[in-house]
């Protein structure tokens, strides 16, 4: 019997589920490689691998993100963790210019673990009454980041575009606004005029 390991991407979505993928023993280790939870998720993620937390604390602040999302990186390879209106904080064994995966399909890691911060996408408006819908913004982030992915984009220009998606997103009534489309297109354009360059 052949056993094929798929990639695994998980997004917690509720603080009371969000250890849930661990209770599956050390099964989750070898695929598991992204988790995308968002401030609450992380602590209770980070809680449950050992990692110490602070204690009765309705905010952490970027720096106490930072440090768990960087231990919880030793467990779980990309730890993308979503911060609302201070952006995505990204920890992983790379750098913001390497690609998630080489162009064997391995996931790239190397040897000390690294943290940047994405703030949100400058067309954000500060504006609540241009905010339309939260529904979908971290579906739109996750699918943007997906998509850079799959088209071989360093994390950096993954990041670019799914915040540009999350912020189309807020700003539509639709929880998938239709204009993700002229996302992609952007990017297929941009894409074309780099490879013909070489």
């Amino acid at each position: 019997m052949q056993i094929i390991l798929v990639t695994i991407w998980y997004e917690p979505t509720d603080v009371n589920k969000a250890t849930k993928v661990f209770e599956a023993k050390s099964q989750w280790q070898n695929v598991l490689h992204f988790i995308s939870p968002n401030r609450n998720e992380l602590s209770v993620i980070g809680k449950y691998l050992g990692i110490p937390v602070p204690d009765n604390k309705l905010f952490m602040d970027l720096e106490e993100v930072k440090a768990i999302a960087e231990q919880i990186a030793e467990f779980i390879p990309v730890v993308i963790s979503t911060l609302g209106s201070h952006g995505v904080l990204v920890a992983r064994k790379a750098l913001g210019n390497d690609p998630f995966y080489d162009k064997e399909g391995r996931l790239v890691a190397h040897t000390m673990i690294t943290s940047r911060l994405y703030p949100p996408s400058s067309f954000i408006s500060d504006d609540p009454n241009e905010t339309f819908n939260v529904s979908g913004c971290g579906d739109c982030l996750t699918a943007g980041i997906i998509y850079g992915i799959h088209k071989n984009l360093d994390e950096t220009s993954c990041l670019s575009l799914a915040l540009k998606a999350a912020a189309l997103s807020l700003t539509s009534l639709d929880a998938v606004p239709t204009s993700l489309s002229l996302l992609c297109n952007d990017i297929k354009c941009r894409l074309s005029k780099w490879t013909n360059k070489f």
